[in-house]
């Protein structure tokens, strides 16, 4: 019982990692948008808007699930080993 309970952990682990990877990678590209979007205000309006900041918010999240699922395969080879 243990045992099966220790396997089942640890497999969830690096599902854990990357997912928790991904959202910090979000949440580091959201600031990172924000930030330019105060630096150039009169671009901000202009992507608003054209509706474009909503497609590039999907390619933020596109990227961190890029990201999460990379560091996922790492982190399973590495338990896996």
């Amino acid at each position: 019982m243990l045992t099966l309970m220790a396997a089942s952990s640890s497999s969830s682990a690096p599902l854990l990692i990357a997912i928790g990877v991904a959202i910090l990678v979000i949440i580091w590209l959201f600031i990172k948008t924000g930030i330019a979007l105060l630096h150039h205000p009169i671009i901000g309006i202009i992507l608003i808007l054209l509706g474009v900041l909503g497609l590039w918010n999907y390619l933020i999240i596109g990227i961190g699930v890029i990201v999460g699922g990379i560091v996922f395969l790492v982190i399973s080879q590495f338990f896996n080993n």
